[in-house]
């Protein structure tokens, strides 16, 4: 019996570890483009159960009049199996409106539609 035991742990212990689902928590790279507008985002994402906070910061635009580093609080967040959602607030001259980001995440990347007022685009985030 002692043998069957011992023989099970050496197996266990020589099988490779398993990582844990880290779900959407640290920092991703969204790289997205609505109509002709090209973007790139450092998002870090703050799990909390099914939701999450965080900010994304502007890395890159086809628009010169955005500068990098601005910064965007997450409003909403929420990931439901592999589905995930967040939304923030943004501008553009005087006018606020929201973004939205929806898709499906696999591993290290999410991939899905990007929703503005009046337009939608694709994004693609890969976990950095």
């Amino acid at each position: 019996m002692i043998g069957k035991l011992f023989a099970a742990a050496l197996v266990l212990a020589a099988a490779p570890a398993v990582p844990a689902d880290t779900g959407v928590g640290g920092s991703w790279r969204v790289e997205g483009k609505v109509a002709s507008f090209a973007f790139s985002l450092n998002c870090a994402f703050e799990p909390d159960g099914d939701h999450f906070g965080g900010v994304c910061a502007d890395a890159s635009t086809s628009d010169p009049t955005i500068k990098p580093g601005r910064t965007h609080k997450l409003t909403s967040g929420v990931k439901r199996g592999d589905s995930v959602s967040w939304t923030y607030r943004s501008s553009f001259l005087i006018q606020a409106f929201d973004v939205t980001f929806a898709g499906v995440r696999r591993g290290d990347r999410i991939s899905g539609t990007i929703t503005v007022p009046g337009r939608q685009g694709a994004f693609v985030a890969t976990r950095r």
